[in-house]
């Protein structure tokens, strides 16, 4: 990224920009957003056209909006998400607790499952038990890389509210698999 603050890119204003200026905000912002995208799609690819088709979208557009940080999250959102529905696939985040118990009860009777499977399947479940906000946060970085200025500038949170969710969240799961622990103390 660049070391120009969100600030500097937030303040310009879209109804006079020159296409440097639009290049500067595109190199700026179209990494993170990308990766926000490919939290939703899970498919590299797809959050680079998302990204770039509204890009595309906002130089054509005769709205500029007034909030162009919130409006970018906003709009790569919402895109992301109609092509999750256009490509019929629905994010973990949206199935109901009765489908995923469904899903869960289907995939045993396919096969015998490992002990790692079945680990795998305690800390879903035991992850998906955080609060909606620390499971996001946990998941932005344990799972999707995002650093903790990227999560706190995303969220728009503190830096210091990011590590504290996640400190939050590792004493949750460490509390939730302490059996896990305690069986392969006595297994070894």
């Amino acid at each position: 990224m660049s070391s120009k603050r969100d600030s500097d890119f937030t303040e310009i204003t879209l109804d006079q920009l020159d296409l440097s200026q639009f290049e500067l905000i595109y190199k700026h912002w179209n990494a993170l957003l990308q990766r926000y995208s490919e939290y939703y799609v899970r498919d590299h690819e797809a959050s680079r056209s998302i990204v770039n088709d509204l890009f595309v979208q906002l130089w054509f557009s005769k709205h500029k909006p007034d909030n162009l940080k919130g409006y970018l999250f906003r709009a790569v959102k919402n895109a992301s998400l109609n092509y999750l529905r256009k490509q019929g696939n629905v994010p973990l985040s949206y199935v109901v607790e009765d489908e995923l118990r469904d899903l869960s009860d289907l995939s045993m009777q396919e096969g015998a499952t490992s002990n790692e499977s079945d680990k795998l399947q305690f800390l879903q479940r035991v992850i998906a038990e955080l609060p909606q906000r620390r499971q996001l946060v946990f998941r932005l970085y344990r799972l999707e890389g995002f650093s903790y200025a990227e999560i706190a500038e995303l969220l728009q949170i503190s830096v210091r509210t990011v590590e504290d969710h996640l400190a939050k969240s590792m004493e949750f799961i460490h509390a939730r698999a302490k059996h896990l622990i305690d069986a392969n103390l006595t297994e070894a």
